[in-house]
């Protein structure tokens, strides 16, 4: 049966600019079976009270066009809309029932005398009715209870969830003391509140039907494009369209998959069972999902499907890679050219160096290190985003991944040679891949490079004949190996790119900060996973969450309990490869001594092989010293890294910090930009070592061309200048490649950038050698247990698809100081963390709080 709200299948429903009606409750309904209410508007007709039929209709059915046609019902054997009914009552007032005409009013309930004047009118016309036999009783299953009304004016219906007013609430007072310890019992048993832990529900619905018939094509990324699909069964087609419906609109949507016509009779057999139920629960909301993350489908028909973004940073696209990848192939050609070349003519040739141009001095002084530096820069660049998002490709790819796979790997603060080997056993190869070509680009190229130009004739001969013809030309070993490098970061790319392209990252946008990870988990229940793990080790989190499955659905982190972890599973990751010291070993004394004692060493080192007969270990080997300078750079990368991992947490541990520091991330800042991301934000020690990283790229270049110097010769024209270059007095610096004014810039600004280093260096320990936290901040899990029994998680119910100036812009609309320290959770613990002011405490390393522990708040029934 047709029906409008339970007003009749005539009723024409009113212009939107016509007022709403204004409900108003009435004790004349207790003693009378008329309904009064008070209407505000121009007009009031008056009309039936709402009959079971149109009751049932309008809680089962939606209501159709007003301008289909009703053929439909006649075909079907049903009464139509628009025809009477006959009820099977005895009294003659009763003997027809018949729709409202539509009026120009707002719609009204009317006296049951009104009715009965109405249906004399209508039976005066000389309508026929349909007879009946009898009542249909099956139709009082959907009958609305009592004291329920089901009509189109209620303000939230049925099926809608429930509000959480534990969301905005205001100032506690002593009266809702009750209530709080309530929140908090609720928090201590493990149930999320306030608006937490609401899980994931379908924001549209669509039948399979209309979504094979649907024209529009699904847009592929530019690998997929090219591959050609095999011919796909009904099934697969739906999950591809429902995936690509998915990704289009952003949505989590259900789709109802209907059998088809020839599957219908093997399931003859079956029984509904559902004919011999009972009454419905009132407040069912009948979506029948359990209480968990994910939806549970009613039945085995449906299927959810979840966008699936791939937000990824320009250098892990595919024009960067592509770019890294031909400029790789163009540097090896290049090479190899090159030395073809100078086999037949050199690249320079000269008597003194003061004669070359300046340019060509460039050119082959200072520009083959100059490359072989940007490049390897080039590759940390990629390798650092693909180390920090590879948690997240993991937990957004089918099925989810363990907790030892995702979010407790740690490949911040591994080291880079190692890192390949860790990153295989996890079948991580991605990182794998760039960790190797990134090692070869830093270490190898540079080292490579500087031996590959060599000076002829040798350096006896040099000295012998100061004045004679001088040549620079590709050794050809060397060269070879330079070459065969770039060809294996080259293929390194390639399988780099293959990866990257065929996989989705899961996310909206970058992952930023404290407040990126807190949007990510607000959604599902993760953080009741953390429980008791504010202030214990990365080993104590991995034995308790190893054999956890997480997933990244629509930019949220959830556990996926759906997928059991098998046996094998289980046995896999025993052991753990985190350090279990809680302060990065860069800022501790173990880590401090050795890289500023090699820094005062190499430092001694300099002047003693230009300035004394130990030149001749440079000369024979001058990649040596490319070779310990890169060293020098890769201590002083380690530095740095430590430095931005541990930067917003020291901020935060100095209290009542801004709200801009919850989304500060130098992690995800680039190699150039984040010194002056620094400056700009008052921190200053970091300016300091960004900037020295920098510098420590200019070391590299520096210290190649100082390789082939005798620096004796230069020492003597110091105290006496020479006239003109081919002077007597130039004889040993003829000899060389190197210009007076050349050498003592480079090797004055050598000095001052290890000077520089090792100053820094130790003005970093001794401001930063304490350790400040329980643990470390290298994991995922290690900043979710920071903040798991935070209040101000409240703040970010709803923010998980904001970017980052938006997450700024809320937080700081919040008006909000945060800290870390010891704090009142909101189970009404005290527990270590990250929160909104004031804390109860400082957090002290190696200090127990014992300041305001509730004990009588405590579950004594468990022990361990």
């Amino acid at each position: 049966m047709a029906h409008h709200g339970g007003f009749g299948a005539s009723y024409q429903p009113p212009d939107a600019t016509e007022p709403r009606l204004n409900h108003r409750f009435s004790n004349v309904t207790e003693v009378s079976d008329i309904d009064c209410y008070t209407y505000d508007g121009p007009s009031a007709t008056i009309r039936g009270r709402d009959s079971l039929v149109s009751l049932q209709s309008y809680s089962n059915h939606t209501s159709p066009s007003l301008h289909e046609p009703q053929e439909s019902d006649e075909l079907n054997g049903r009464p139509s809309a628009t025809s009477s009914w006959s009820a099977p009552f005895s009294y003659t007032g009763a003997t027809g029932y018949e729709s409202l005409p539509p009026s120009s009013g707002a719609p009204s309930r009317i006296s049951s005398h009104a009715s009965r004047k109405v249906a004399r009118a209508t039976s005066r016309r000389g309508q026929e009715t349909i007879p009946e036999e009898e009542h249909d009783l099956s139709l009082l299953r959907s009958a609305a209870p009592y004291g329920r009304s089901s009509s189109q004016y209620e303000s939230v219906q049925d099926n809608e969830p429930a509000f959480d007013v534990t969301a905005a609430l205001g100032p506690m007072g002593y009266q809702d003391e009750a209530f709080v310890k309530r929140l908090q019992e609720q928090e201590a048993s493990g149930h999320l509140t306030g608006g937490l832990g609401t899980g994931f529900r379908p924001d549209t619905t669509i039948k399979g039907e209309d979504l094979l018939a649907s024209p529009s094509s699904p847009k592929r990324s530019l690998t997929r494009s090219f591959t050609r699909r095999q011919g796909l069964g009904r099934r697969e087609t739906i999950k591809n369209r429902g995936q690509d419906e998915a990704n289009k609109r952003g949505e989590v949507i259900e789709v109802i998959i209907e059998e088809p016509a020839d599957e219908l009779p093997r399931q003859l057999d079956q029984v509904d069972l559902s004919v011999v139920a009972g009454p419905s629960i009132a407040g069912d909301d009948g979506v029948n999902m359990r209480q968990a993350t994910f939806p549970v489908n009613k039945s085995q028909k449906t299927q959810i499907f979840y966008p699936q973004p791939n937000w990824k940073p320009f250098s892990m696209r595919w024009p960067y890679l592509t770019a890294l990848i031909s400029l790789s192939i163009a540097l090896a050609i290049m090479v190899e050219f090159l030395y073809q070349r100078s086999r037949t003519h050199p690249l320079i040739s000269f008597r003194f160096p003061a004669e070359v141009p300046g340019l060509e001095y460039f050119a082959v002084k200072f520009l083959p290190t100059i490359l072989s530096v940007t490049y390897g820069v080039l590759w940390q660049v990629t390798d650092f985003e693909v180390k920090r998002l590879e948690a997240y490709y993991q937990l957004s790819k089918e099925g989810g991944a363990l907790a030892a796979e995702s979010i407790n790997v740690d490949y911040v603060t591994s080291l880079s040679w190692l890192r390949p080997i860790r990153a295989i056993k996890l079948r991580h190869f991605a990182v794998a891949v760039s960790s190797v070509a990134t090692s070869l680009a830093v270490s190898l190229v540079p080292t490579f490079g500087a031996a590959s130009f060599v000076l002829y004739p040798d350096r006896a001969t040099r000295l012998a004949h100061p004045d004679g013809e001088k040549e620079i030309r590709l050794q050809a070993v060397w060269s070879r190996l330079l070459s065969s490098t770039l060809c294996v970061c080259a293929l390194c790319g390639c399988i780099l790119f293959y990866i990257l392209q065929k996989r989705r990252s899961g996310l909206l946008a970058d992952v930023k900060g404290i407040a990126g990870l807190a949007s990510m988990a607000v959604v599902s229940h993760i953080l009741v996973d953390f429980a008791d793990l504010d202030v214990v080790s990365h080993r104590d989190i991995h034995a308790k969450l190893k054999h956890h499955r997480y997933v990244l659905r629509n930019a949220s982190l959830a556990p996926d309990d759906e997928n059991p972890v098998s046996s094998q599973d289980t046995d896999k990751y025993r052991d753990d490869h985190l350090s279990q010291n809680p302060h990065p070993r860069s800022l501790r004394l173990d880590g401090f001594l050795p890289f500023v004692i090699g820094i005062a060493l190499f430092l001694g080192f300099i002047p003693v092989f230009l300035f004394s007969n130990a030149s001749i270990i440079t000369a024979k080997a001058p990649w040596v010293v490319t070779a310990l300078a890169v060293c020098i750079k890769l201590g002083w990368g380690g530095l740095e890294t430590d430095m931005r991992m541990m930067e917003p947490y020291y901020i935060l541990s100095k209290r009542h910090s801004p709200a801009k520091t919850l989304t500060l991330d130098y992690t995800a800042m680039p190699f150039a930009l984040m010194p002056f991301h620094a400056f700009l934000n008052g921190h200053l020690l970091m300016f300091l070592v960004g900037f020295g990283s920098m510098m420590a790229e200019v070391l590299t270049v520096l210290l190649t061309s100082l390789a082939t110097v005798v620096g004796t010769e230069f020492l003597e024209a110091a105290y006496s200048p020479p006239d003109r270059p081919d002077d007597p007095k130039l004889g040993g610096i003829n000899a060389g490649q190197e210009t007076v004014a050349s050498f003592w810039v480079s090797y004055g600004m050598a000095t001052f950038i290890l000077l520089y280093m090792g100053t820094v260096a130790t003005i970093v320990f001794l401001r930063r050698r304490h350790p400040f936290l329980p643990r470390q901040p290298s994991t995922i899990s290690s900043h979710l247990a920071f903040i798991h029994q935070s209040k101000m998680i409240y703040d970010f119910v709803g923010t998980s698809k904001l970017s980052n100036a938006g997450m700024v812009r809320h937080l700081e609309g919040l008006g909000k100081t945060y800290g870390l320290g010891w704090l009142e959770g909101r189970d009404g613990q005290t527990h270590c963390g990250v929160d909104q002011e004031n804390l109860l405490g400082y957090y002290k390393h190696g200090m127990d709080f014992q300041g305001t522990n509730k004990p009588w708040n405590q579950q004594w029934d468990s022990y361990d």
